[in-house]
């Protein structure tokens, strides 16, 4: 309780001391990949290893997102944890806050009970607060929901996609980032879920950063057998590109 309190009061801090010029246009496209690596031998037998994927497009009022990432860790050569993650997004301005929003999120992760999840949603993007300290986003959205667990039947069920993602620069090399999700569940009201999700991220030199990411996740209803929270922290080496040239606006 006391994690959610802080991301919400994190994303909803005036910056009341933040300057009201825009934030600088962000460049025309975007790539990063993540890395991470732990192991141990000897004593003890572990290993732990992650990869994640980002790119943006951005033209005059289309936008095309996505993101990918991927976890395993073993212990004595018994796999003890293993996720995978895929998300698309594509987003059109119709006003400088409001655009059509559409996007697909893929899952599978069966040391939480889920052989494969997919959620597919269409609705409303918000820019909300556009200053050089401080940018907050809002998605709102319905969405179909696919869900074949380990255990018990099939779900396909209409939900609600709800988030605020909010972006503090950190100087003129970091960022760090909060994001809250909620997905409420129409037909069965007990099988909401939630993630609360914060990143930080700093330039070493142009191409190489450093990223530290700690993320909640929560199903109010989890598969029987399998416990209501889950949370993982990550560390990552990351190389980035972008475009030289900015992105155009209105």
């Amino acid at each position: 309780m006391r994690r959610t309190v802080l991301i919400a009061l994190t994303l909803l801090i005036p910056a009341a001391a933040a300057a009201q010029t825009p934030p600088p246009p962000p460049p025309l496209w975007d790539v990063q990949i993540g890395a991470s690596f732990v192991g141990t031998s000897g004593n003890s037998d572990t290993s732990s290893t992650g990869a994640d994927f980002g790119l943006h497009r951005r033209w005059l009022v289309w936008q095309l997102e996505s993101a990918a990432s991927a976890v395993r860790t073993s212990n004595q050569d018994v796999r003890t944890a293993e996720r995978y993650l895929g998300a698309l997004r594509g987003q059109r301005k119709l006003t400088s806050i409001v655009g059509l929003s559409a996007g697909i999120k893929l899952e599978r992760d069966k040391f939480s009970g889920m052989n494969f999840r997919s959620i597919s949603d269409v609705g409303l993007s918000w820019a909300l607060v556009r200053q050089a300290a401080w940018t907050l986003d809002g998605i709102t959205a319905i969405a179909l929901l696919h869900e074949n667990p380990i255990l018990g039947p099939k779900r396909n069920n209409p939900i609600g996609v709800f988030q605020l993602l909010s972006r503090i620069p950190l100087g003129a090399s970091g960022a760090t980032t909060q994001r809250v999700t909620f997905y409420p569940d129409f037909k069965d009201t007990d099988a909401h879920r939630s993630e609360m999700e914060l990143a930080a991220q700093a330039a070493m030199n142009s191409h190489f950063a450093l990223k530290l990411g700690y993320l909640v996740r929560r199903s109010n209803a989890p598969v029987p057998g399998f416990k209501k929270t889950d949370t993982m922290t990550t560390a990552s080496i990351v190389m980035q590109w972008k475009a030289s040239t900015a992105a155009p606006t209105q």
